[in-house]
């Protein structure tokens, strides 16, 4: 069992609270450039039409009824179906032009539908999307095919059409069970029909349900949050993630309406945070990253105990697939080492698809040191290890040499007991596992760029 947060001090917390990057990419989204655009990721494609290897496809599905309050993802909040209709036209239409490069129907080992609400799409939306991605793509019957879900719009029929489909794992968005805390952030999700819904996809037959939690939301105690905590617990939710809550009401108008006053002391977050981490590795799940938690019998546990923990956008994962591609507005993509996003507004987009284009926007190529440091720092993210040979015989480096300056900056780590440097490994030891954002962070180069080294562009790493 990893060594509890309740053992690192308060002060070791607010000397490591800083703006940092989560590493879902490397190099981060802010630095990609407009200069990227649709032919650019058409090479790409064209790329890995000519290789065997299987993809991991998402789809971007942005569309609620309402906007909860504390949201910070890309969405459309609508009740019109035409618009969703369009956008479903929209999406097969990109498809189509994605398929277009590839001699055979690529195989897929790994699909995902984020959003928004994906079960905002009616059972005739579900099935006929589904339909069209089957169309162009093998979707691999021993893949990982998972959805997002919003508990108070989901219903029994959609979850069984789902499972009819292929869909084999389920994130069920809950943030926190105590009425006070949903009230204020205007997502009111009473505790008894997410238990409900919980135990439904378990009786048909989901292999993996995950639960997502926000810590630092209004009105939380440590107390009515590790109620919450107890409560996913005792479900037996096979994956957590507890996220951090970014107040930004500058960059998103709809967060005005959670008054500053409501919110936990930086203090308070620290403890909210550590309780989770507490009660999660009490409970025997096996902590994942920072953040994430599975249960020992999941797949994501056993391959960390491997070392074979892997990271994309879609979050962590055992389905190792190179390359990636993203369908919808925003969507972001990773294929023959580049990175590829969408426009990110609705009628943008649209456009874009309707006049035969794709709808790229920015992008990213990586030159050999990032691939270098891509590794690195997902190496760190996943498995909590840097292995020198490893990196040595798949770069042709000496691991110790090109990161010298590196391993210099991480004795601050060492010093704090958070991590070892040995002949042939950096380690990450169990109490600093909660601060890999910010080992990792040694290890990218354009963090020290500019003195932008964790700016206000990242969201807080604790």
């Amino acid at each position: 069992m990893s060594e509890s947060v309740e053992k690192v001090s308060r002060e070791l917390l607010k000397k490591y609270d800083r703006p940092g990057p989560r590493y879902t990419s490397y190099p981060t989204a802010p630095e990609w450039s407009a200069d990227f655009g649709p032919e650019d990721y058409r090479k790409a494609l064209r790329q890995v039409a000519a290789e065997n290897d299987p993809l991991s496809l998402y789809f971007h599905i942005p569309f609620c009824k309402e906007r909860c309050r504390y949201c910070g993802c890309t969405t459309v909040i609508t009740q019109n179906s035409d618009r969703v209709e369009k956008y479903l036209a929209h999406l097969d239409r990109e498809m189509e032009l994605t398929a277009s490069h590839f001699p055979i129907r690529k195989r897929v080992m790994q699909m995902h539908w984020g959003g928004g609400t994906p079960t905002h799409l009616t059972l005739t939306q579900i099935e006929r999307l589904h339909r069209s991605i089957a169309d162009r793509f093998e979707l691999d019957p021993g893949g990982e095919t998972a959805i997002e879900v919003d508990p108070r719009v989901t219903s029994h029929e959609q979850l069984r059409l789902l499972r009819s489909l292929g869909f084999n794992r389920i994130s069920l968005g809950v943030q926190d069970l105590t009425p006070k805390v949903q009230e204020a952030i205007g997502r009111n999700q009473t505790a008894e029909e997410t238990v409900a819904l919980f135990n439904y996809c378990r009786e048909i037959g989901f292999t993996g349900i995950n639960v997502d939690l926000i810590y630092g939301l209004p009105y939380q105690t440590v107390e009515n949050f590790a109620a919450t905590i107890a409560e996913v617990i005792r479900l037996g939710a096979d994956r957590v993630a507890v996220y951090s809550f970014a107040y930004l009401p500058d960059l998103r108008p709809h967060q005005r309406l959670i008054l500053p006053g409501w919110l936990p002391s930086a203090e308070m977050k620290y403890d909210l945070f550590a309780t989770a981490v507490d009660k999660f590795l009490e409970g025997g799940y096996v902590q994942i990253g920072m953040d994430h938690f599975a249960r020992p019998t999941d797949e994501l546990a056993r391959a960390l105990e491997k070392g074979r923990l892997y990271r994309n956008f879609m979050g962590y994962t055992t389905r190792s697939t190179r390359d990636s591609i993203g369908f919808g507005m925003s969507a972001i993509g990773e294929l023959a080492h580049t990175f590829t996003q969408n426009l990110s507004r609705l009628d943008a987009y649209g456009a874009a698809i309707e006049s035969g284009r794709l709808a790229t926007y920015r992008g990213w190529r990586l030159s050999p040191d990032d691939r270098i440091r891509q590794q690195a720092i997902l190496s760190l993210m996943c498995n909590f290890v840097l292995h020198f040979d490893d990196m040595d015989a798949r770069f042709q480096i000496v691991s110790r040499e090109y990161f010298g300056p590196e391993l210099g900056e991480l004795q601050t780590f060492i010093d704090d007991g958070l991590l070892t440097v040995d002949d042939d490994r950096v380690t990450v030891l169990p109490k600093g596992r909660i601060f890999v954002r910010n080992i990792a962070m040694v290890f990218d180069a354009y963090l020290k760029k500019d003195g932008k080294e964790g700016g206000p562009v990242f969201s807080r790493t604790i």
